[in-house]
């Protein structure tokens, strides 16, 4: 029943795709790509809600408002759906609220206490996405280390050209200029592993206060645009 689910799913990409991402002739035959990038989403997108992913995700980012920021319990579930819907994600809000606290603590509390072993391999998924001409890419707010860990589960790894998340549009320094490649095991920074361990140390104290940038803004969109180096008329 769990594979069902999967498969139907995939089913209803296809025909998303194909009615989509193609362009027809007047006779209704398809005649080559439209688009030339795909940009996906991760959660919730390539894997159903049912996984219980979504409000795990969410009771962690309760806790850790709780207990390590100190909010009050009564307002926490109501203050993190709303900085969710303004911000895009309720960490950016509560940075732009002025609150301190380590993005690396953050996203493992958060995500390194999922249940991402109901997420299970889509091999009709996988095949609709192979059989895409286009580029490929995740674009996600999360971390690498959750977007690799799902994408791992679902047997997806080698359907993607690479990943733009937290770390790629959130850098410690300078922005980046790169999208986290599928086949490197690193978040890179630019340049050796040596001097980037040092700037992520020089810079932990800084970043805990920073801004973040995610989607849905537009900064966001744009700096996913530039990253990936793909024309912005033929991404979607």
């Amino acid at each position: 029943m769990y594979q069902n689910r999967f498969t139907h799913y995939s089913i209803a990409l296809v025909l998303v795709f194909f009615c989509t991402f193609t362009n027809m002739d007047a006779d209704g035959r398809a005649t080559g790509a439209k688009y030339e990038c795909l940009l996906f989403d991760l959660d919730d997108t390539l894997y159903p809600l049912s996984t219980g992913i979504n409000l795990a995700c969410r009771k962690n980012i309760e806790e850790f408002m709780l207990q390590y920021l100190k909010i009050e319990e009564s307002e926490v579930p109501r203050m993190c759906l709303d900085l969710y819907r303004e911000y895009g994600t309720t960490m950016a809000g509560l940075k732009a609220l002025g609150y301190e606290f380590d993005n690396d603590e953050f996203h493992a509390y958060v995500h390194g206490r999922l249940p991402y072993e109901t997420l299970r391999p889509d091999p009709v998924l996988r095949n609709l996405l192979l059989s895409m001409p286009q580029r490929k890419i995740i674009f996600t707010n999360a971390d690498e280390a959750h977007a690799r860990q799902v994408l791992r589960r679902l047997g997806l790894e080698d359907c993607f050209e690479g990943i733009i998340c937290f770390e790629t549009l959130n850098p410690p320094l300078e922005p980046a200029d790169f999208m986290d490649a599928l086949d490197d095991s690193q978040v890179l920074a630019g340049g050796d592993e040596e001097r980037n361990t040092a700037d992520r140390t020089k810079a932990s104290s800084v970043s805990s206060k920073s801004p973040v940038l995610c989607k849905p803004s537009l900064e966001g969109f744009e700096a996913a645009i530039r990253i990936a180096n793909v024309d912005p008329k033929k991404t979607v």
